[in-house]
Formats: structure tokens, sequence, C-alpha cells
């Protein structure tokens, strides 16, 4: 993808963004930190490369960063943004992947989280297949504590549908 084409893609998610944080109650000028989160996520940056890449990289111009911010706004944007923020943003993305494209293979798989305290009101305990690269005894199945991350996803075109995260006792043909 060449330059051009990127900044275009930028600032359909923008524009998408602004209208979904508005939506929530924020101003405007938040979508472009919400854009700045996702490509954060995107290219696996820390807060500090984040502020750095958006400061000097054309991209981050297209947002309109101007200067490099201090790193801490990241994480201010995080802690102040509501969740259906991302959601909104993630269902426009893949219903604009999507968009022209006959949805012919639908693959679904889990895998469990672990809860980090046994004092967790929402796990449940669950049970997973042994993995074949650790020696198993007679037991082919084991119990764990916690979530599992149920996904759908368009199996010819990679794309993930809908995320689904549930107590780790329900099995994947419940959710599908």
């Amino acid at each position: 993808m060449n330059m051009a084409t990127i900044k275009n893609k930028i600032l359909e998610v923008y524009v998408a963004a602004r209208v979904i944080v508005q939506r929530y109650g924020h101003m405007k000028k938040f979508a472009k930190h919400i854009v700045a989160l996702v490509i954060k996520e995107q290219e696996n940056l820390a807060d500090e490369e984040l502020a750095e890449f958006m400061a000097l990289n054309p991209i981050g111009r297209v947002l309109g960063y101007k200067r490099k911010l201090n790193p801490s706004i990241f994480s201010k944007v995080r802690s102040r943004s509501d969740q259906r923020i991302f959601e909104g943003l993630y269902y426009w993305l893949v219903q604009n992947a999507m968009k022209g494209r006959q949805l012919k293979l639908i693959a679904q798989d889990s895998t469990d989280v672990p809860a980090y305290s046994r004092k967790d009101i929402y796990a449940r305990w669950g049970v997973r297949a042994i993995p074949k690269k650790r020696p198993r005894s007679k037991e082919k199945v084991e119990y764990f504590f916690g979530y599992k991350l149920h996904l759908n996803a368009d199996a010819e075109n990679e794309i993930p549908l809908v995320p689904a995260i549930e107590s780790g006792n329900k099995h994947d043909s419940r959710l599908f």
C-alpha cells in the first residue's frame, strides 16, 4: 500500500471515529487520539513510540498532530473513553472491510483466558484439552478457572467478525 492509500484509509477511520466519539459524549478532537490508539495496536508501539510516530510521520499530520505530545495523553484517553467507542469503531471497520464481499465460510474457535484471582465472581471453571506438546497421563482434558474468548471469522478473507468473552464453562457450540 502506498502512502496516499494509507492516508485515505486513515481519514476514513478518522471520520468514522469522530461520529462514534460524539455519540458517546466526547468532543470531535478526541477521535484523533482513538485512531492513534488503533495505530498503536496495529504497529505494536509503546505510548512513547506512538507520540514520536504521530509527531514525525505524515499520518500524524493527517490526524492533526503538529508536535510531539506527552505520551501520558494516551493513557488518559484509554481511561476516559467508553468501551463502546472502540467496539463501535471495530464493527465499523469490519463492516467496511466486508463491503462488497460475500461471506462463504465461517471459522470459529475459542481460547481460554485464566482469571487473575479465584475471587473473580464472573469467572467459572472450564475444561480444555491438554496440548499434544505436553506429556499426557491418562487424562485428555484439564480444568482451568477463568474465561473463554470466542471468535467467529470470515475464513477466506481472514477478517474477525464477532468476538465474545464468556465464562470458562461456556462451550463453543453454545455461542456459535
